[in-house]
């Protein structure tokens, strides 16, 4: 604690005629007895800078978010450590690992699994790709067939058109025609034959000629038959049928389509395949990454490390790290004293480790709480500590201040004594007589303590014997 003491100017004098039960004037009454002799020490009135404070125990304790008790996340055994006590660690900075045991062979495993699996994927989506596409061709050949087949129906419901009566009775025409010519040039090859002027080969050739024509003129005759009769009963219904039919295989194109949906349930059953051994693989990385240890924070190793071969389980600490670049200090104030305590206040205080060191801290934190067993309130209070001088769990000494008065009259303690209830100074004036003042007194600090009225700046008041005497 900084206390600064200021020098008295003290002068030790011999004031007569002012002690207790002295007569009011000696030197007017001969023969009187003598007022009895007290001697003073005197000082002046000053102007210092006081602070109000509470003195307290406490402990040091690393901040709340900066110390961990590292854990594994799964149960092993150590296979080698990297850190003891007393090591300095980074965040991140790996500080054991656990025997992976058969987890790599898991993770092999796991791999050829998703291999597999992305195969079948693969090839169910070219089995959907295939079908969908054989599907849809099945379904516009279908539908091609059914048009014509319409087409057909409604040619054959039709009946002939004028022009094809008309086109038919032509080529009966030109059938009766040819039978003529064909008839004409058999008579005169038969003339010829008798005579001997034609070869048998050439009236064979005429009669051939003479039966196909006849044979064109009954086709023609009968095209004309059936072009003015129309289309029979039965081809009108072989055409209906046709139509049924090809309705009939465009429906089960259509349907056979429908059925696509099997194949896209395949596709979708193998990707959830896909999706599973991908997150089996992914389970079994992460279990192998949890077998490497890292620091969750910058700080010092404390306490007690595990050592190779040893099984941990995620209930065992392997390390305890810890964060002291600040600390808190962990106060016990007494009730009656905290209600001038507030955060921000500043806290000076010397730890047990080296009492000669003083340090600063700030009240962060006041608890809302009484504890009953030693009546007083814990206050947090945060120190810095780059030098890490400070340690967990250290005992302090601590001054907290409450109020700070700077350049405030003062006077020595003795200086102010109770006269009648009442605060009294004697002031000594150029008469050299001791005269009381009564004054109002501010806070205490050591052997100072602050005047708010009743004395000035420089009055020379009595710090010793100052009880002895009266106005």
């Amino acid at each position: 604690m900084n206390i600064k003491y200021w020098p008295i100017a003290a002068v030790a004098v011999c004031l007569a005629g002012c002690g207790k039960g002295a007569a009011p004037d000696a030197a007017a009454s001969p023969g009187a007895t003598p007022k009895p002799v007290v001697q003073v020490t005197l000082a002046k009135v000053t102007r210092a800078d006081l602070r109000s404070t509470v003195a307290v125990p406490g402990t040091l304790a690393p901040l709340a978010n900066q110390e961990a008790k590292v854990a594994p996340l799964v149960a092993g055994r150590i296979l080698k450590m990297y850190v003891k006590a007393g090591d300095s660690v980074r965040r991140g900075q790996v500080i054991a690992t656990l025997d992976p045991g058969p987890l790599l062979g898991q993770i092999q495993q796991a791999e050829a699994t998703v291999k597999t699996s992305r195969a079948t994927l693969a090839q169910a989506k070219i089995n959907f790709q295939t079908q969908v596409a054989s599907q849809k061709s099945a379904v516009v050949q279908a539908r091609s067939n059914l048009q014509a087949q319409q087409i057909g129906l409604q040619k054959l419901l039709a009946g002939s058109r004028p022009q094809e009566v008309q086109q038919a009775q032509s080529a009966v025409t030109s059938a009766e025609s040819s039978l003529q010519a064909s008839e004409q040039n058999l008579s005169r090859s038969r003339t010829l034959f008798s005579q001997g002027l034609l070869a048998r080969k050439d009236l064979e050739a005429a009669q051939s000629a003479e039966g196909t024509a006849k044979a064109q003129l009954q086709s023609a005759e009968a095209a004309l038959s059936l072009a003015k009769q129309g289309n029979r009963q039965e081809d009108v219904q072989a055409g209906r049928i046709a139509v049924r039919q090809a309705e009939e295989q465009l429906k089960a194109a259509q349907q056979q389509e429908s059925q696509n949906a099997s194949e896209a349930q395949d596709v979708q059953i193998a990707q959830g395949q896909v999706d599973n051994a991908i997150g089996a693989l992914n389970a079994a990385k992460a279990q192998l990454a949890s077998l490497t240890i890292r620091s969750p924070l910058d700080g010092v190793v404390i306490g007690a490390t595990q050592n190779p071969g040893e099984a941990v389980d995620t209930a065992g600490t392997i390390a305890t790290i810890v964060n002291l670049a600040s600390v808190r200090l962990l106060l016990n104030v007494p009730a009656v004293q905290v209600t001038g305590i507030v955060p921000g206040q500043e806290v000076l205080f010397t730890a047990e480790s080296n009492p000669k060191i003083q340090h600063h801290a700030r009240v962060s934190v006041i608890s809302r709480s009484v504890d009953a067993t030693t009546n007083t309130v814990q206050v947090e209070a945060l120190a810095p500590n780059p030098d890490h001088s400070l340690r967990d769990d250290g005992f302090v000494k601590a001054e907290i201040e409450t109020a700070s008065h700077p350049n405030v009259l003062v006077v020595p303690v003795d200086a102010v004594v109770d006269k009648d209830g009442k605060s009294t100074a004697f002031v000594v004036g150029p008469d050299h007589v001791a005269h009381a003042h009564e004054v109002r007194t501010g806070v205490r600090q050591g052997s100072q303590i602050e005047i708010t009225s009743g004395l000035s700046e420089s009055d020379q008041i009595v710090v010793k014997g100052a009880f002895e005497l009266d106005d």
